[in-house]
């Protein structure tokens, strides 16, 4: 009965029974750890929009009125508390797993995010066994102390967390965001750091805060949404924000605003989208960067920073979205009067000009053309401009003297890996970095640029885990279009190559965001539980990405986009046909924008994956632009309203796609209830409509944590908690024996 009509009927799988009661919706299913699963659930009612001649259904729309409806709130438990029944069935497997995740992911202190501001160095820590990060702070004789903890910020059920923290120029005070619950809707706190108390200048509203420390010490910019009347349309929530300047010990609400939408001093702003204002300690300028969103290059404009204290400050503008400066990393870096700006508009591997602030008249020069290596950051220190670049999965880090303009100096790496957390400011020479590796734990180094070597700071203690069983194989993956697709696969030594091994890869795509070879990686659940038990992991570095440059970003966007799901397709190929695996013991998973990726392989091929993991994925490209985060990720995906840009969204709604009847893969859906990215609706229409859809007989499940959002504030309890759902469901539909009912 698949057509949606509401019944009773009770099946025997001779184990296990568990019904799921949709509460206040009249809905019900019954699911079995054996992975049969009954014929009614959560009935549509479709909405019909006519979307320029095409008549398009939407069966769960009643959802997009969101968490603060008890319709969806109900449901959300109900499926949350369905999902926590049928993986207890596991607890005992899964409680082994949980417990090789901790050892893997708390073997020792985990650092990030360092910052040099006088003679201190600020940093997050999550120490051993602990939940939450807390900013540290490490004197110049090498005494660590914490900062801030948020755990004092804690309210009510809903933790805490760190999501920005900026210190000023000399090192004095720093300014955080914290939120609450995963949300990401920060308050900004200033701490004193003598004393490691907060002042009393607390800020709201402060998502993308954004601080930027005046040259004083005693003042700081930062970017503030507005505050909305009530029943204001979600997608108000990004429009007409302001960038401010706050003065230590004023009242925020008596702040001047300096740059944004309606000031005199920036009239063509735009109403919707973001802005900041970013200084150098060694620059009398300050540059306002005004985005629409996402992968927007926006426009960037200048004013000296004695100026820029009002509504009237006189910005000029000197780049506009053509010249097409590289969104993400750091994309430029300003040194005294000149400003470096890495663009693609000459090539999209990027290239590096310099602009002469105090001359805007005279043509921007040319200081790092465009060659075979992708330039992916720029970073001003001291002595020097350094440059971080890629080709592929490969990093490279090179040096340009600034007397000395001619070619970059490569600085050589301790080994081939992810380069992250690159820190360098005016004031300094040299700069901090992380390195780490898939198979490799990571390190923090300081670059002397007096002897041209690398120092080991310390600052990440040594991880001593044995991985010399575990390999790393990259290979390339022919796809579409004769592209071929870099794929990195995690496997033990011993491996023998028999279509037996319980697989998962991930693939992204998406925002030109590449992944990294990452040590313990950010995209996937832990992987070496997994490999220990003889799985194999994989990672798609899939078009839509930035491995090989905006060519390859540009390749996976827009009208583009099935080559995303094409990579993903050709990957899962190349397992079965290189006998790593086969389809009954092959999932695959995406996350965020992956979730495009990982939405069409199981709707468009799925005969191919026993299992997929959606985790906080897209999932309905017509409706996305209307959620608060949507009008921001129309450079990325799309305009709804226009006739063309329909065509490939529609083409690319995973949601709109799926066929009543069809043998779908098992699917977990995991969703955040404060997500302010990607909302729980988007997660649980999809599992809604692909419960109501599957003729497979396998689980369809939707897993919901009430205190967390968009991934970026769950603590390190909460993300190995999900690890350890998600490897037991997968290897529960995988086959592996020690997760099978008993």
């Amino acid at each position: 009965m698949r057509d949606g009509t509401l019944g009773m009927e009770r099946l025997q799988s001779g184990r296990i029974t568990i019904l799921i009661a949709a509460l206040s919706l009249g809905a019900f299913s019954t699911v079995f750890p054996n992975g049969s699963i009954s014929r009614h659930f959560l009935a549509p009612k479709p909405v019909i929009d006519d979307y320029f001649g095409a008549k398009i259904s939407d069966p769960f729309r009643w959802m997009e009125a969101g968490v603060s409806d008890p319709r969806l709130l109900s449901f959300l438990k109900a499926q949350n508390d369905a999902t926590r029944r049928v993986l207890g069935t596991f607890a005992v497997p899964r409680g082994k797993l949980l417990a090789r995740i901790q050892a893997f992911d708390s073997a020792v202190a985990a650092t990030s995010d360092w910052r040099r501001s006088g003679t201190r160095i600020f940093y997050r820590e999550t120490l051993p066994g602990a939940s939450d990060a807390l900013l540290r702070v490490r004197e110049p004789d090498g005494s660590v102390r914490t900062l801030l903890d948020p755990a004092d910020y804690k309210s009510g059920d809903q933790h805490a967390a760190i999501d920005y923290f900026e210190p000023s120029p000399d090192g004095a005070y720093v300014a955080a965001g914290i939120s609450l619950g995963g949300s990401e809707n920060s308050t900004l706190y200033i701490v004193d750091v003598a004393t490691g108390r907060a002042l009393s200048d607390a800020i709201s509203r402060t998502q993308y805060g954004w601080p930027c420390w005046r040259s004083d010490g005693k003042s700081l910019y930062y970017f503030r949404q507005q505050q909305l009347p009530p029943n204001a349309p979600p997608g108000d929530v990004y429009k007409n924000g302001r960038t401010f300047l706050h003065i230590l010990g004023i009242d925020p609400d008596k702040d001047a605003p300096v740059f944004g939408p309606g000031l005199p001093g920036s009239p063509d702003v735009p109403e919707a989208g973001f802005s900041g204002v970013v200084g150098s300690l060694d620059s009398p300028y300050v540059l306002a960067i005004y985005t629409a969103g996402t992968i927007d290059s926006g426009a960037v404009y200048v004013a000296k920073e004695n100026d820029a204290i009002g509504p009237s400050t006189p910005w000029k503008r000197i780049l506009n979205p053509e010249d097409r400066m590289v969104t993400g990393g750091s994309p430029a870096a300003l040194i005294g009067s000149t400003l470096y700006v890495l663009t693609s508009r000459e090539s999209p591997n990027g290239s590096i000009l310099a602009i002469d602030l105090d001359h805007l008249d005279k043509k921007p020069k040319t200081v790092v053309p465009a060659g075979d290596t992708v330039i992916d950051g720029v970073y001003g220190a001291a002595d020097a401009l350094y440059i971080s670049g890629r080709n592929g999965v490969a990093r490279t880090l090179s040096r340009l003297n600034y007397a000395d303009p001619a070619i970059p100096q490569s600085i050589d790496l301790p080994f081939k890996g992810r380069i992250y957390g690159i820190d360098a400011n005016a004031n300094q020479p040299g700069i901090l970095f992380g390195i780490d590796s898939w198979l490799v734990p990571p390190a923090v180094y300081r670059y002397d640029p007096s002897t041209n070597s690398l120092v080991d700071t310390k600052i990440q203690p040594k991880n001593e885990v044995d991985l010399s069983a575990f390999q790393v194989r990259e290979v390339q993956v022919p796809s579409t279009d004769g592209a071929v697709v870099p794929v990195s696969i995690i496997c033990r030594r011993d491996i023998v190559l028999d279509g037996s091994h319980r697989t998962l890869f991930e693939g992204h795509g998406a925002y030109g965001v590449s992944i990294d070879p990452e040590f313990n990686s950010g995209f996937l659940p832990s992987i070496y539980p997994w490999v220990e038990r003889g799985g194999v992991v994989a990672v798609a570095h899939i078009r839509g990405g930035g491995e090989y440059g905006e060519r390859w970003h540009a390749a996976g966007q827009k009208a583009s986009k099935q080559h995303t799901v094409d990579d993903m397709i050709a990957t899962a190929r190349y397992l079965v046909s290189n006998k790593y695996t086969t389809p009954s013991r092959l999932a695959i998973r995406g996350t965020s924008g992956g979730g495009i990726a990982v939405g069409n392989a199981i709707v468009q091929h799925p005969e191919l994956f026993a299992a997929a993991i959606d985790n906080v994925g897209i999932t309905n490209l017509l409706r996305f632009q209307l959620t608060p985060n949507g009008a921001g990720n129309i450079p990325e995906f799309g305009d709804v309203t226009k006739p063309d840009d329909f065509k490939w969204l529609y083409a690319m709604s995973a949601y709109h796609h799926i066929t009543n009847g069809v043998k779908y893969p098992a699917l977990l859906g995991l969703t955040g209830a404060n997500d302010p990215r990607v909302p729980s609706w988007v997660v649980a229409e999809f599992v809604a409509r692909l419960q109501h859809a599957t003729a497979s007989g396998k689980p369809v499940l939707l897993r919901v944590d009430f205190d967390a959002g968009h991934l970026l504030g769950s603590n390190r309890v909460q993300r190995e908690q999900s690890d350890a759902d998600q490897e037991t469901f997968l290897l529960w539909q995988l086959g592996d024996p020690e997760f099978q009912p008993q």
